[in-house]
């Protein structure tokens, strides 16, 4: 992964815990730097240690820790230069998760070395929604939750994801049911 995901995580712990929980992390980690280039890429070990360390540090699961930091993610990019990108991709919480490929191929245009997760937006009637998610990597679900919880609260919707295949129980890609709660982003009005 890049760094700027381990600088995502390092922002969330810093600002919720303070830096002495950040170097705490670090040692338990086994990372003698806590500084992380955000163009460089970086073994997904060492997000998956960090991740690790968080669990043990905080007493909650995986699950929880990536929610948690996928719903600060959104907050955190907006504010570099991949927030500009997400911009670009719409107004409304559909509009984005439709574009969700797309930010990813502009995005890889500065991080080339970026192996992207792939997403599919199926939009349903009634404001429920399926969302598929191709990656290599295993295990990141709760993080896409977190994603998704908080780009919809960026855009001003509401919505409840339910994960409905998953590959840990044998499908090829995961598949969420999103329901967004707001009509008016439904229909395809900006938030």
């Amino acid at each position: 992964m890049y760094g700027l995901v381990n600088n995502g995580i390092r922002t969330f712990i810093a600002e919720r815990y303070g830096e002495e929980m950040w170097h705490a992390i670090c040692r338990d980690a086994g990372l003698d730097d806590p500084n992380f280039e955000s163009m460089l890429s970086y073994e997904d070990k060492v997000t998956h240690d960090l991740v690790g360390a968080i669990c043990r540090h905080l007493d909650l699961t995986a699950a929880e820790v990536l929610e948690v930091f996928g719903e600060f993610w959104v907050g955190f990019a907006h504010e570099t230069a991949i927030g500009q990108v997400m911009q670009f991709q719409g107004d409304t919480f559909l509009e984005r998760l439709a574009g969700l490929d797309e930010m990813h191929d502009q995005v890889r245009l500065a991080m080339p070395h970026l192996v992207p997760p792939s997403f599919e937006f199926e939009e349903g009637a009634d404001g429920v929604h399926r969302l598929h998610y191709h990656s290599h990597r295993e295990g990141l679900q709760p993080m896409v939750i977190g994603l998704l919880k908080g780009l919809s609260e960026q855009t001003g919707v509401g919505v409840e994801v339910t994960l409905v295949e998953s590959r840990a129980d044998g499908h090829d890609h995961d598949v969420f049911e999103l329901r967004v709660s707001t009509a008016g982003d439904a229909a395809g009005e900006a938030a």
